[in-house]
């Protein structure tokens, strides 16, 4: 990550990254598929319980970034013990936030938290049965993404692309067998997604053991505490930025609610299109971050600033082309679903309106990353909320007091702009930050150099800063 060309690096990163997103994606639209044979009750409840599932996600995922932050920037600083220490404290941070969740396992309060978000009879039900398993694959789900985040940092997407089709492959398979052969009906689905996530972990954990990686072990780090700040104070932005979106998600399908069951299929449908069409870009941005992270502990400006010019520009071609093409055939992927007639016309309204958006989710979503990879992850915090809260849903009450469900659907490319170009502001003064503290450390290590006091750390800065111009002249 540290020397050579830049985009062939970051694309090296980003599509084994591309790969793992698609099965992650998969993995939801593989249930989504199965269980809207169901009916529509099942496919409500899943869209219900998608939101309280995504925040529980977002904590995690928020977790994994500030690690994969923290350890790259250690690493490309030349302090490869002191990345072991923030290994073991997440992985103390995660045994905490597993448990959580838990009290939702009783059905008594699952049935009055359904019901809070809008479930009524049988899709309250529904909701306690497809939530339960998920709920209990929660702890190697989390394990499963430090491994991922240790590998990640240290410029592996490979390693986690590779687990992610193990578990993928095996929820699809299992699926079927348990959702109509053993009968189990919603529940099936969510069991599947359990064996996979256990199988994807025993996988992950052997390769760490295996390897000369960084592994997490259960011994208390010094400074627990301080690494557990350093990690949230990237981790929790992550989390509220994601959480956000679960909470506008939640608050949306309230409002499609008035609508009918039908509304709220719809909407989970055009979502689940949606995490297709975005997968090159969160590829991106899942290379972004190490990448980013690394070379700003190496104190390497410039190859901060073409890493991110090379995402924005792919992102958007890419995402130009797949606006494109989704706009015009959205048909094909909606029939693996086989909604019904009005549910599939709702739907293919949801996606055409979110199309004529996606240049600025593609800016906004790379944004996003090299914000996290950065270590000032609450930018893009402050841009997810605006798309997600600020933007989203009052446009979405207005537009459907003007023009009824064919409006709200437009709340989608409106609050998408908006984010976008908050995150676009926002990076001038990320930039001026970066390299400020390159510069800073640079002077410093040449002080300590004159007066011959050498710090290996400081001294590599001072390299990278000059190779870091000696880059930039040669570009020019």
């Amino acid at each position: 990550m540290g020397s050579g060309s830049v985009s062939k690096a970051l694309w090296k990163l980003a599509v084994p990254s591309i790969f793992s997103m698609f099965f992650h994606t998969l993995f939801h639209l593989v249930d989504t598929v199965f269980v809207s044979w169901l009916g529509e009750y099942s496919l409500a409840a899943m869209s219900l319980t998608f939101p309280v599932m995504f925040i529980i996600f977002a904590l995690i995922n928020g977790i994994a970034v500030g690690t994969t932050t923290t350890i790259s920037n250690r690493l490309g600083a030349g302090e490869p013990e002191e990345a072991k220490r923030f290994c073991d404290a997440s992985l103390f941070l995660l045994i905490l936030v597993s448990v959580l969740p838990m009290p939702l396992l009783f059905s008594g309060l699952s049935n009055a938290f359904f019901d809070f978000l809008g479930g009524t009879g049988q899709v309250l039900s529904e909701s306690y049965l497809y939530s339960f398993w998920m709920i209990i694959g929660i702890p190697p789900m989390a394990f499963a993404l430090l491994a991922d985040s240790l590998f990640r940092s240290q410029g592996d997407t490979v390693t986690p692309m590779k687990a992610m089709i193990i578990g993928n492959g095996v929820n699809a398979l299992l699926d079927p067998l348990f959702i109509f052969t053993f009968g189990w009906g919603i529940a099936g689905a969510s069991f599947a997604t359990v064996v996979g996530r256990m199988l994807s972990l025993i996988y992950v954990m052997r390769r760490l053991k295996a390897s000369d990686e960084l592994r997490p072990s259960l011994k208390v780090p010094e400074g627990l505490f301080y690494r557990w700040k350093r990690i949230l104070s990237i981790g929790i932005p992550v989390f509220l930025s994601q959480g956000s979106m679960a909470i506008g998600s939640a608050s949306m399908n309230k409002i499609l609610s008035r609508y009918g069951a039908g509304a709220i299929g719809a909407w989970m449908l055009g979502n689940r299109v949606e995490g297709l069409a975005f997968l090159p870009v969160f590829g991106l941005n899942g290379a972004l971050v190490p990448f980013v992270g690394y070379n700003i502990g190496k104190g390497n400006f410039y190859r901060v600033k073409k890493a991110l010019s090379t995402a924005i520009i792919g992102s958007s071609a890419m995402m130009l082309s797949i606006g494109t093409v989704i706009y015009i055939w959205p048909h094909p992927v909606l029939a693996l679903f086989q909604p019904s007639d009005a549910v599939a016309a709702m739907a293919t309204a949801s996606i055409r309106a979110s199309a004529t958006g996606y240049l600025f989710a593609a800016v906004d979503i790379t944004l996003w990353g090299f914000f996290q990879g950065s270590g000032y992850p609450v930018y893009g915090m402050v841009s997810q909320f605006a798309r997600s809260l600020a933007a989203r849903i009052p446009s979405a009450l207005v537009l459907a007091a003007f023009f009824g469900l064919s409006g709200v659907w437009w709340c989608q490319p409106l609050s998408t702009a908006s984010s976008a170009l908050l995150s676009i502001f926002f990076l001038y003064f990320v930039f001026r930050r970066i390299r400020d503290e390159i510069r800073e450390k640079a002077k410093k290590a040449t002080h300590a150099h004159e007066k011959g006091k050498v710090n290996p750390e400081l001294e590599a800065l001072t390299k990278a800063h000059d190779d870091s111009k000696l880059e930039a002249t040669e570009s020019a």
